[in-house]
């Protein structure tokens, strides 16, 4: 695994500081593996503050906890909040990863010497969103990797640094998507239903359905009717709609009366694409599947992310605050001949 140590996030540590100053409750949001716990922690790493990580085990557990951090029962956030407010004289920033696993936060009360931070993955609306990285940005994971090799972890992971980090870094590149994506027991090879039942959906077959008909090339509404089990188009609206708020598919106009649905995340297009298509090989216990199979099956995969990515300009507000614009911007990519089953992933090396 390579280290857990902050890269990038330059704007949004700056944007968290203008907001400290500013404001007494600030949401943080963004995807299961985006790195908000990361990013908070190294924010608040030189600054009084108490950080509470909330467990999947029950509100009246994470309460019982939250009592024995601030040395008092409480009932509620709100009583912690009166507790430590009351033993800090300076302003204190108290920090709740996973908020949403505790009652009451929308209704909060903090005065004026807390500032409370709730993280979350459901703040969809929060005043920082945390994005995955762009292409350029990833790279600063891969310090020591040739560039194809950066834009192949691009690919496969979309940026996100929940995988990226699970690089190990004395193993070459492809041995490492092998070991993640194309075993029963790797970390990866179930994300895409992990990441669905993140998000809240109980079902995530009938999701997954409409991605895999998507993944085939469909990209019409009646398409992927055809294509999915799904039997109406009211039926793939109802699928879609929750995928485009999590940024997992994205809507394309193509002019007046026509619209297309693109898979815009990086991982779960490829395991669509590549993964889920090699399902029986990987339960036979076949090795090197992918550096025997699928990296030659990539290329094209590989040549419309590179398009993409070069041409990807958001004319929106960035979801880290109003008027910051976001552009991806395009980095030099060696030819796509160019294989990389011999590289070594190293460990980053912030410049």
């Amino acid at each position: 695994m390579m280290s857990p140590e902050l890269i990038g996030r330059t704007d949004e540590l700056e944007l968290l500081q203008e907001l400290c100053d500013t404001m007494d409750v600030i949401h943080i949001g963004g995807r299961s593996g985006v790195g908000k716990t990361a990013f908070v922690s190294e924010f608040c790493k030189d600054r009084d503050h108490i950080m509470f990580s909330c467990r999947p085990t029950g509100k009246v557990r994470n309460l019982k906890a939250l009592s024995e951090l601030v040395g008092k029962e409480v009932t509620s956030l709100q009583d912690a909040l009166d507790v430590v407010s009351e033993c800090s004289e300076d302003r204190r920033m108290v920090v709740i990863d996973n908020a949403h696993r505790l009652d009451g936060i929308e209704d909060i009360v903090v005065n004026g010497n807390i500032v409370l931070i709730l993280v979350s993955q459901f703040f969809d609306n929060a005043e920082i969103v945390l994005e995955p990285f762009d292409l350029r940005e990833s790279g600063y994971f891969f310090p020591d990797c040739m560039p194809r090799e950066k834009l192949l972890i691009y690919a496969v992971t979309g940026g996100v640094p929940g995988y990226m980090t699970r690089f190990d870094r004395n193993i070459s590149i492809s041995d490492n998507i092998e070991r993640l994506f194309f075993r029963e027991n790797g970390q990866l090879y179930s994300e895409p239903e992990r990441l669905l039942r993140s998000m809240n959906i109980r079902e995530p077959e009938g999701y997954l359905s409409v991605l895999t008909a998507m993944s085939e090339g469909t990209d019409t509404i009646n398409g992927i009717m055809r294509g999915s089990d799904d039997n109406s188009t009211s039926a793939v609206v109802r699928h879609l709609d929750p995928l485009m708020d999590k940024l997992v598919v994205r809507h394309v106009p193509e002019g007046m009366t026509r619209a297309s649905y693109r898979i815009s995340d990086n991982m779960m297009r490829f395991w669509l694409s590549f993964v889920q298509n090699h399902a029986n090989d990987i339960a036979s216990g076949r090795n090197h599947i992918f550096a025997d199979i699928v990296e030659d099956e990539m290329e094209g995969y590989l040549s419309t992310v590179y398009r993409e990515t070069c041409s990807k300009v958001t004319d929106t507000p960035s979801r880290s605050g109003p008027n910051r614009m976001r552009r991806a911007p395009c980095s030099h990519i060696v030819p796509m001949t160019t294989k990389c089953v011999s590289y070594h992933a190293h460990g980053p090396n912030v410049p």
